[in-house]
């Protein structure tokens, strides 16, 4: 097999890497500019209207999630960044199952599948755990992960307040992070950025790993 077929065989991977081999370049060619004051000065100047309301809107067509916590953290503290990170969660929730139960269910419900996103079927008895151990998992984006347990037969009661605790629980290394920007070293910061893509790429690999077969393989 040559070197193209494998690239084409392997797209997402080799975009991925290539990506973050990018963001690694640029992130050492700045980096005199990477410091404490830098950071916090660039969080505490945006608009906090605007920044709200990136922070309710962006995630739920595809946007990172993470540095919008750390900028939480950031700009409101540990205390407030966790509130209004949970709030925001259990926002992105409720507006999920809602556009997912109307008009364009099958689109989006076809688009996943074709991204290679399977929905299983749920047993009842298993619908509680299977959304905490879902929504825990690294791998899938935020915004897929949102949508993908939304398609599923999950009832609302189960997904909001299952699927929401556990993505405002993961919300506290960032906004820790953000909100003790101020006094951590540099080389912890860059500490915490390379542990992030490493669990993004271990998810990405365990994803391909362990995906279904099957979109109606019935856990």
């Amino acid at each position: 097999m040559t070197l193209v077929n494998h690239i084409r065989q392997h797209k997402k991977l080799v975009t991925t890497a290539f990506l973050v081999v990018a963001l690694a370049v640029v992130a050492w060619y700045y980096r005199d500019h990477w410091d404490r004051e830098a950071i916090v000065a660039f969080a505490e100047n945006l608009s906090l209207p605007w920044f709200l309301a990136a922070f309710l809107l962006l995630p739920l067509i595809g946007f990172p999630i993470t540095p919008l916590l750390v900028v939480t953290g950031i700009r409101f503290g540990f205390a407030g960044g966790m509130a209004v990170a949970t709030g925001v969660m259990f926002f992105h929730n409720i507006v999920a199952f809602r556009l997912t139960h109307g008009w364009f269910r099958e689109r989006l419900r076809n688009r996943l599948a074709r991204s290679g996103y399977a929905i299983p079927a749920i047993d009842p008895k298993h619908q509680a755990w299977f959304t905490a151990v879902f929504a825990s998992i690294h791998g899938p984006p935020y915004a897929a992960k949102l949508y993908l347990l939304a398609l599923t037969d999950i009832p609302f009661r189960i997904y909001l307040w299952v699927g929401a605790s556990i993505y405002a629980f993961f919300c506290v290394i960032p906004v820790g992070a953000g909100s003790a920007v101020d006094t951590l070293k540099p080389w912890v910061i860059y500490a915490l950025v390379g542990m992030s893509i490493a669990m993004l790429a271990a998810g990405f690999l365990i994803k391909r790993r362990w995906k279904p077969q099957n979109a109606d393989e019935a856990v």
